[in-house]
């Protein structure tokens, strides 16, 4: 038999029943450690469920609040924007469907949205306020803001335009336009009936019995108060009317469209007819911000909540120019400070865009 030592002697190990000495076991395998593997886990995780509470807050229970998980970098970083205050240019146009080539600008509005403080700006400028406007030698000339868009059009370089009408906001308010947005209104038709149409609070009675969005075809419009459901046509028409109502007036109506089709478009339902809304967006929007951007935008805009959500006008500064040969609005500069400081939060903002208005000789 086998000698082993046990306790300091010598033994015989006891045979198996075959006589064959036992088999030594062999040490156990240590356990791998899977603690790499499950922190990829969590921060994977924790990514996804920041990138979805960024788009969706999450309700807390119990409560009204919305939460979301923060996202390193914040949604500034997860969305290829700015981390600091950056504006919009939203470019209206209103193309009769026989038109091809350059158009006037219906709609001049700006959107500021400062990510730190999540508030957010809209900003409409009057279409016929005055202002010295950028030709394509390099010169400026005094016109009205609309009229930018149409000297600078080009056929070749499709950004010339828009950003003509940038360097004119620069030029006379001194604010810094990071992108642009320009838009079809009636091709809008077609991308608000892909969402679905959109819900709006109308505050005063109006409509026309002679509409016609073609100048051919007539279809009578009325729009009483309170709260409306509108397909594609109607929210277009309802910020096209003119019959019985100011400029001033058309833009607060289309204000009204713009904040509920992007509350339309920020909502979860929207992910689902987002195949479907992909060509209405094309025919529609022309951007420099990427689809990545364009959706940052939408959701950050819908984390702003209404108190810190401004909506203003430089259309309570402007007055009518008596001297002019054709419909002019003069914005006054007192008034232009009080309303763009208290849009962006900003008096600097406020006394510069009156001083450059003063300097560019296009005040009452």
């Amino acid at each position: 038999m086998e000698e082993f030592e046990a306790f300091g002697q010598l033994r015989e190990r006891p045979a198996t029943a075959t006589g064959a000495p036992p088999q030594v076991l062999a040490p156990p395998r240590r356990r791998r450690s899977h603690r790499l593997r499950n922190l990829v886990l969590a921060a994977f995780a924790y990514l996804l469920l920041a990138v979805v509470t960024t788009v969706q807050p999450i309700p807390v229970p119990l409560t009204s609040i919305r939460a979301s998980v923060p996202f390193p970098g914040g949604a500034p970083l997860l969305f290829g924007l700015p981390n600091r205050p950056y504006v919009v240019l939203v470019i209206g146009l209103d193309r009769r469907p026989s038109e091809t080539g350059p158009s006037r600008t219906d709609t001049v509005l700006l959107l500021r949205i400062d990510p730190g403080a999540h508030r957010a700006a809209f900003l409409s400028i009057p279409r016929d306020s005055l202002m010295e406007v950028p030709s394509p030698d390099g010169g400026y000339s005094q016109d009205r803001i609309n009229t930018a868009f149409v000297y600078n059009w080009s056929a070749k370089d499709s950004s010339a335009a828009p950003k003509a009408v940038m360097a004119t906001i620069a030029h006379n308010l001194g604010i810094k336009v990071d992108h642009y947005v320009i838009f079809d209104q009636r091709s809008a038709e077609g991308l608000i009936d892909a969402v679905g149409g959109v819900t709006i609070d109308n505050p005063k009675e109006i409509g026309q019995a002679d509409y016609s969005d073609d100048d051919v075809n007539v279809v009578p419009q009325e729009f009483p108060v309170g709260t409306l459901h509108l397909d594609g046509y109607q929210a277009v028409a309802y910020g096209r009317i003119r019959l019985g109502s100011t400029d001033f007036d058309r833009i607060e109506r289309q204000q009204r469209v713009g904040s509920a089709m992007i509350h339309k478009l920020a909502s979860p339902a929207s992910l689902l007819r987002l195949p479907g809304m992909y060509d209405d967006y094309k025919s529609t929007v022309t951007t420099d911000m990427s689809l990545r951007q364009s959706a940052g935008v939408m959701t950050m805009l819908k984390g702003v909540s209404d108190a810190n959500l401004k909506t203003k006008s430089l259309g309570d500064a402007a007055v009518s120019c008596v001297q002019c040969t054709s419909s002019i609005q003069l914005l006054d500069p007192a008034k232009v400070r009080q309303i763009i400081a208290e849009a962006f939060g900003d008096k600097n903002a406020g006394v510069r865009a009156a001083e450059l208005l003063v300097a560019a000789g296009v005040t009452p």
